[in-house]
């Protein structure tokens, strides 16, 4: 239902997870109590939190007019608007970041009377590219922080080795040179960029005063295994508790620390921002049920012991072969089915497996085989409506343009990306991770 899109992802999704329910496949209370990661939940909620505090500041339509003061030519404008894409993505929801950029393209397609199926494409992948490379962007990351412990810095270097912001920081600027080398032909000059862009007026202090707080986070997190030591410690003198800090913790914690601060100087005329109940509708909380729901969904798998037999599956057919035969085929494999369905189910499930198969002790060092996972279902998401929603909300714009567009064309993009980023992301990782 998800695939097909019959209905709203997350109507669906929580079908699934109430017929289960109802079905007796797993008990309530486990669902609720084991299976559903409250932390990556929070996180969420946080996160989105702050992010739909920035744009609503207009950080999005700033940097756009501080990049787009560099760009001379049709082609510039679109390298700059897909890199800047794929940075925001880092830290904000894909879908988001395409609804804010493609219209950009749009326009100015319509200006210099170019096809902007091509170029607002290019942006949209790119969007949807980087959100595996911290932990804060898209799901598969805090997945991967819930199921394997992942933290903050590991995203940059872990094992002494770079791992996921680096390695797809380098493929994700080769990918998008090379792509847009093949795609976007049109070289023609623009003389006023700027006044294609409708810029809205920046609420600079609102801006300024939620980045403090989204700062804060990403230092927090980053400190996450130093904070809850020392908190440990301290509980050990006075109870003999033992704590951990979590992310969704510190996440949900800034956030409304945030959301009170811009109540209070809302409140004393010093701020022109959201209320705070703005604030709470603006949280995507259909994405929180989506999610909360394939928690359900997948721990349903691992209850009734699916999730272990494909573990042993894992074991018999590609574990066995060795690090370097293991990883490339579980690479390709995610690569080409993530392009079909959607990523973030089967990214939770192939990391019950995995983390199923190193508790085992078939899986010594566990970790070549999660980037493998996360980086190739990401990129090869790409391929399809399917695979990543901010393709069909691309189409979509695109659509109400008036603007007729065949599949053919649509695929002559998306394949043309996917297989680069997948051939550039794969020989990194083998160097670095698979060797």
């Amino acid at each position: 239902m998800i695939v097909l899109r019959v209905v709203e992802e997350s109507l669906a999704a929580l079908l699934g997870a109430s017929l289960i329910l109802l079905l007796g496949l797993i008990p309530f209370d486990k669902a609720f109590c084991e299976y559903i990661d409250w932390n990556i939940i929070l996180i969420l909620i946080g996160m989105w939190t702050l992010a739909s505090l920035l744009t609503r500041a207009g950080l999005p339509e700033y940097l756009m007019f501080k990049v787009l003061r560099f760009a001379k030519s049709y082609k510039d404008t679109i390298l700059l608007l897909s890199f800047l894409a794929g940075i925001i993505s880092m830290f904000v929801d894909n879908v988001l970041v395409v609804l804010l950029f493609v219209p950009v393209v749009i326009s100015m397609s319509k200006y210099s009377r170019i096809n902007p199926l091509n170029g607002a494409l290019l942006v949209t992948l790119s969007a949807n590219f980087m959100g595996t490379a911290l932990l804060l962007g898209d799901l598969p990351p805090q997945m991967l922080h819930g199921v394997a412990g992942a933290e903050f810095l590991d995203f940059i270097f872990m094992q002494d080795r770079p791992s996921s912001f680096p390695i797809l920081m380098v493929s994700f600027i080769i990918t998008l040179l090379l792509t847009a080398k093949i795609l976007i032909k049109e070289d023609k000059e623009i003389e006023s960029i700027m006044t294609i862009v409708s810029h809205k007026e920046v609420n600079k202090k609102l801006m300024n005063l939620t980045l403090l707080f989204f700062i804060a986070v990403i230092v927090l997190m980053s400190l996450r295994r130093e904070i809850s030591n020392t908190l440990a410690q301290y509980f050990r003198v006075y109870s003999s508790v033992e704590y951990e800090l979590k992310l969704g913790v510190i996440a949900l914690t800034m956030a409304i620390l945030a959301a009170l601060t811009i109540e209070a100087l809302l409140k004393l005329n010093k701020l022109k921002a959201p209320s705070f109940r703005e604030i709470i509708e603006g949280i995507g909380w259909n994405v929180v049920l989506f999610y909360t729901s394939l928690f359900v969904v997948v721990g349903a798998l691992e209850y009734q012991g699916v999730l272990l037999s494909l573990a042993k599956y894992l074991q018999e057919t590609i574990i066995s072969s060795g690090t370097s035969i293991g990883c490339t085929v579980l690479y390709w494999l995610s690569g080409a089915l993530s392009g079909f369905v959607e990523h973030d189910v089967y990214i939770l499930t192939m990391l019950y497996a995995l983390r199923d198969l190193h508790g085992l002790g078939a899986l010594a060092n566990p970790w070549p085989y999660y980037w493998s996972l996360l980086w190739a279902s990401t990129l090869g998401s790409n391929l399809t409506a399917a695979g990543a929603p901010a393709i069909y909300v691309a189409i979509v714009l695109l659509r109400k343009e008036g603007l007729k567009i065949s599949p053919l064309g649509i695929l002559k993009v998306t394949i043309t990306y996917t297989l680069i980023s997948l051939v550039v992301t794969y020989i990194l990782a083998y160097i670095i991770w698979f060797a």
